[in-house]
């Protein structure tokens, strides 16, 4: 068997270069290792290494969300692959939901095992507008979300907070700031026959699991192995009031406000009805979608194989 660690050392601004080095002085099997870059380089390096493969094998993600989202889809619907992840970054949702490696001595157990144990997980796939279609493995997201996911990412704030271990912060924080400068806009969801019709949106989210920003269980009734994708639209609410939803999200609470809309099916095309909104696959920033544009959403079966034991 083979196994490669595609590492991330930039993530969780430098968590990831840290984790790696405690892993590779306590691992003792064989194993090859290749570092990202730049952006979408874990994609390329994923892609290239699965191609190879005759036999099932092992791929282990060293890295935050981001990191994750570029593995998974350089690998989406190959068999050899089994994909295990040791969690990097700072908003870490994946591993929320998902096992995980917590130490070389999980990884060793789990490749000593006879027959490695694995699940399939599905795949959000999202086509904006007339661009290329891109996969999430988490979430996918238009309007506040992706407007806060750009703010962080272009911060130093999450830099400092990172390096004291505050990381998760940097997502309420710019929630908070966000409050006050962003635009909502209208967007009209189509499913087969349904149409619905929403003014004011803050957010439509697209979910293949319950977390997203840190921590906050926006899609409760979310899972990653029904066929179907989870979408949460947030509309028709004051700034204050959002606050509000924002704070009980972390207890599932949000579920109570009429303004919180929830659908699930296995595709929508989501129709911007105003300019210029933000868009965002697994928290990495997508650009934005003109007024006018559809955006497909659809769910892929069994997409991944991802490990599904881990010793204590």
């Amino acid at each position: 068997m083979q196994i490669l660690f595609i590492v991330n050392e930039a993530a969780g601004n430098g968590k990831g270069k840290k984790v790696w080095r405690q892993l590779q002085k306590q691992l003792t099997i064989d194993y090859q290792v290749a570092f990202t870059e730049y952006e979408e380089h874990g994609q390329e390096i994923a892609k290239q290494w699965a191609q190879q493969q005759q036999d099932k094998n092992l791929l282990i993600v060293v890295g935050g969300d981001g990191t994750i989202h570029e593995v998974f889809s350089g690998v989406v619907h190959n068999e050899l692959i089994i994909v295990g992840v040791v969690r990097a970054g700072s908003g870490n949702d994946f591993a929320r939901y998902f096992p995980t490696f917590h130490n070389a001595q999980q990884i060793e157990d789990y490749v000593m095992t006879a027959a490695m144990a694995n699940a399939k997980i599905d795949a959000g796939k999202v086509q904006l507008g007339n661009r290329r279609d891109e996969i999430f493995v988490n979430n996918a997201g238009i309007g506040f979300d992706a407007y806060v996911t750009k703010s962080i990412n272009t911060s130093r704030l999450k830099f400092y907070l990172n390096k004291i271990g505050l990381g998760k912060l940097s997502y309420a924080i710019a929630v908070i700031r966000g409050l006050f400068s962003f635009d909502c806009f209208n967007v009209t969801i189509r499913s087969d026959e349904e149409e619905w019709q929403f003014q004011r949106a803050w957010f439509v989210a697209m979910c293949n699991q319950p977390y997203f920003g840190g921590g906050m269980k926006i899609s409760p009734a979310a899972k990653a192995d029904d066929g179907r994708v989870d979408i949460t639209i947030v509309h028709d609410i004051s700034r204050i009031k959002l606050l509000l939803v924002f704070v009980t999200v972390f207890f599932e609470k949000h579920t109570k406000f009429k303004e919180i809309t929830f659908l699930q099916g296995q595709h929508f095309d989501i129709i911007v009805n105003d300019d210029k909104i933000d868009c965002h696959m697994d928290g990495n920033y997508s650009g934005s979608v003109q007024q006018g544009s559809t955006i497909h959403c659809t769910v892929q079966q069994n997409a991944w194989n991802i490990m599904t034991k881990s010793s204590k």
